[in-house]
């Protein structure tokens, strides 16, 4: 075998203990100046030359193990002692099975670097683990099961990066930011504070330049990032999960304000099968409908959130958030009359 000809192609049949083995043999070839080769393996692992062959190649092209090649003497050695073994080798089967299921939940991380970075360290973490049948884990379940998630956020890679780079490093922001209904963008000077995935959305917390208090801003309305040489810093009493944890999207207010819905049976379901906030409360009420409450810091995503249900839901707390329905619902049947 050729140490300068790559595989590509997957084994059919890889058995982690025999790969085990052999990474231990590997190491202990290196430890001792000394090499093995394919029939010696084969011997001690009572199975093929050729199994063997297959195994080194699996090892050296798929998991990037440091493996050398002597042509002389035909056989095997790392290229350093004490080489480890990619980490998820001693992981469960169950455990693997979530790895791979949380890896196609990244959709949420595209455009943002860490997609491409998470699906490098899955593959570092797992090593590409392949079962008795020759497909990868993630082949395998990709038939099973099986992850999507809409209405994730596009986001600007460089922004994110920029972003990114000024809240680990202190560093004032300048980007220009759209705010909600206006065309126009505007410059900020952001000192920012804390990055979340709020409902799929990208959103930064920070102290803009020119106002007192800590504001959420969307990733997605950031353009022409600049991350400057001024320093600034950061408030010790800031704590994002009191800024972050009493709304209900990505929009936060101040003080809080209990919403309460009675929702039709048609969309109780909605409501009952997810958890939609820390603070939500139902309680069933006779034929099917439920009662629905939550304690929020800003009524402008539920109030998008409600108009989801159509006529199914109907606001019984608090009386402005009431009228607001009422008014865009009409407004929709004005739009949308035959």
């Amino acid at each position: 075998m050729k140490s300068t000809k790559r595989s590509d192609k997957k084994p059919t049949k890889v058995a982690l203990a025999r790969l085990l083995k052999i990474h231990d043999q590997l190491n202990a070839a290196a430890r001792s100046h000394r090499r093995v080769n394919c029939t010696t393996l084969a011997e001690g692992l009572n199975t093929t030359a050729k199994t063997i062959q297959r195994d080194i190649c699996y090892l050296r092209d798929q998991l990037k193990l440091p493996i050398e090649y002597d042509y002389g003497a035909r056989s095997f050695s790392y290229r350093d002692a004490d080489t480890p073994f990619p980490l998820g080798h001693n992981l469960s089967q169950d455990e693997r099975i979530a790895l791979v299921v949380a890896r196609q939940s990244l959709d949420v991380f595209e455009g943002v670097n860490f997609g491409a970075e998470l699906r490098s360290a899955f593959d570092k973490i797992t090593g590409g683990l392949l079962g008795e049948s020759g497909d990868s884990m993630e082949q395998s379940l990709d038939r099973f099961i099986s992850v999507r998630t809409p209405g994730a956020s596009r986001v600007d890679a460089k922004v994110f990066r920029a972003v990114r780079r000024a809240l680990l490093d202190r560093r004032e922001l300048r980007i220009e930011y759209q705010a909600k209904g206006r065309p126009a963008f505007t410059p900020r000077r952001l000192h920012p504070l804390h990055l979340a995935c709020i409902a799929n959305r990208w959103v930064l917390v920070a102290l803009d330049a020119d106002k007192s208090e800590p504001r959420t801003y969307i990733l997605a309305r950031c353009r022409n990032p600049i991350v400057t040489q001024t320093t600034f810093q950061r408030p010790a009493d800031f704590d994002p999960a009191a800024h972050l944890g009493t709304s209900f999207g990505v929009l936060t207010g101040r003080g809080t304000v209990i919403v309460k819905l009675r929702i039709s049976v048609e969309g109780a379901h909605h409501v009952l099968e997810r958890n939609w906030h820390p603070t939500q409360r139902e309680t069933n009420l006779p034929g099917g409908a439920v009662e629905v409450t939550f304690a929020l810091s800003d009524l402008n995503d539920i109030t998008r959130w409600i108009l989801g249900f159509g006529s199914d839901c109907e606001v019984l707390e608090p009386a402005e958030l009431r009228a607001t329905i009422a008014a865009e619902g009409t407004k929709m049947a004005q739009r949308n009359a035959p």
